[in-house]
């Protein structure tokens, strides 16, 4: 298509061409952080902060986010890369029945005592294709004091009216 040969023109000529590295090595470039914009105002969100693959995002959010005072509550079905993320960081770790928000709200009841609570969830499900009760996991957490963090990697670009994924 005439606008991608153009595009990458306009890079080669900008950027030049040779074999570089990932951001942590090389650094941050102005042009990470358009994209980052571009993505967060895609999604209406504060900020964006990309990562090579979201199996490093996974890994380490959790440790960053909770601590032993805290509880991380996760659906059984949850992605490798998210239980991996998981097992990485200090706070108790809980797990309801897939889908199962009686499962879930039992769980939540039994950590009010806790300081942070996190509901982990993929908004759709890798092996099995289904979608996260996003509506009343939310409610839920808006009940009891919790946040809910979704893993929308198989989502965002192709699911919901407009491509943002899980939530719309």
């Amino acid at each position: 298509h005439p606008r991608l040969i153009d595009a990458a023109h306009k890079a080669l000529d900008s950027r030049g061409f040779g074999l570089s590295s990932v951001r942590f090595i090389c650094g941050t470039q102005d042009i990470h952080k358009q994209l980052e914009r571009t993505i967060a105002n895609f999604h209406s969100t504060d900020d964006t902060i990309l990562y090579p693959s979201c199996f490093d995002a996974n890994t380490g959010i959790f440790e960053a986010l909770l601590g032993p005072e805290d509880a991380v509550i996760s659906d059984a079905l949850n992605h490798a890369s998210l239980i991996d993320g998981i097992r990485l960081c200090k706070a108790q770790r809980h797990r309801y029945e897939h889908s199962d928000m009686d499962s879930l709200e039992r769980i939540l009841q039994e950590t009010q005592s806790l300081q942070n609570r996190l509901i982990v969830t993929d908004g759709v499900f890798s092996m099995d294709g289904d979608v996260a009760r996003l509506p009343e996991i939310c409610d839920l957490a808006e009940h009891y004091d919790a946040q809910v963090l979704i893993d929308d990697c198989h989502a965002t670009g192709f699911f919901g009216r407009t491509g943002r994924g899980t939530p719309e």
